[in-house]
């Protein structure tokens, strides 16, 4: 982030009120873009850059119109500037989850309190249908086993294409307000507070409401049955769709999940893609 794009955040935290906005923090540059912190008398700010329009566009939807429905337990959106494409959002207080090392009881009210929180974004209202969202997320497969096809084995393209035909034959998902980044990294956990807030909508969108699970289900549950117990303990039990739904698209996070592990030379992504993609159960494909 370059020192006029800095000034640019500045001024947006000015436009709505807070003045000064003083940056109390280096930029952070990750996947989705560059955050900085600022400081406005008594009050923290984030400042935002976004990688693309796309991503700005659906964090912008979701702080307008899903997560007011939320409360306290997300940041406020105060000022959008869609040529930056950058926002100003209020900093809420904690950590990241995957940061702390809880001790085992309050990791298991924390995953609890997600997954209750889980619950309540699902229960915004939406309009959504699923033939549209399965047929994209299939059109989505093809894109990334085209792009990834010199990383996959005919074993992957099979796997990955006979889940995708499963998934279309879906047509009773839930379909709701998804964050499709439910994790740890974007939980923040207040040890004096006991509560939970969630960050980072980027790639937030209307979706099927059980893709929202896979990223817990496959990273952070595997060897956490307490965890998983505790989180479904607030979230509530899947019906038989969602339960299908989450096997099909843990098939299509691995493939995504190998796609951006070649794309960026990251071998952590690069094996737990492979990995989902290798352990999953094969059908004889129809």
């Amino acid at each position: 982030m370059n020192d006029q794009n800095l000034e640019r955040l500045r001024a947006l935290a000015r436009s709505a009120g807070y003045d000064p906005a003083d940056i109390t923090s280096p930029p952070l540059t990750h996947a989705t873009g560059t955050v900085v912190r600022m400081r406005s008398t008594e009050t923290s700010l984030i400042g935002k850059i976004h990688r693309s329009r796309t991503l700005h566009q659906r964090e912008v939807s979701a702080y307008r119109d899903w997560t007011p429905h939320l409360a306290d337990a997300t940041p406020r959106l105060l000022a959008v500037d869609t040529d930056l494409p950058g926002i100003v959002i209020t900093a809420v207080p904690g950590r990241p989850l995957d940061e702390l090392g809880l001790p085992q009881e309050a990791e298991r009210a924390a995953f609890r309190q997600a997954g209750q929180f889980l619950r309540r974004l699902h229960q915004v209202p939406v309009t959504g249908h699923v033939p549209e969202i399965t047929s994209y997320l299939a059109e989505r497969a093809e894109h990334w086993i085209t792009r990834t096809a010199a990383h996959l084995t005919r074993h992957d393209t099979q796997l990955v294409r006979h889940h995708m035909r499963r998934l279309m034959k879906i047509t009773t998902a839930r379909v709701t307000a998804c964050h499709l980044d439910f994790q740890p990294r974007n939980l923040l956990w207040h040890p004096g507070e006991g509560l939970l807030r969630l960050i980072d909508f980027e790639h937030a969108r209307i979706d099927l409401a059980a893709r929202d699970l896979v990223r817990m289900n496959t990273r952070h549950f595997t060897h956490r049955p307490d965890l998983k117990a505790a989180f479904f303990a607030g979230y509530g039990p899947l019906n038989e769709s969602d339960a299908a739904v989450l096997a099909h698209c843990t098939v299509l996070d691995g493939l995504t999940t190998l796609a951006y592990g070649h794309r960026n030379a990251d071998p952590a992504f690069i094996h737990h893609g492979r990995a989902l993609l290798s352990t999953l159960h094969q059908p004889t494909p129809r």
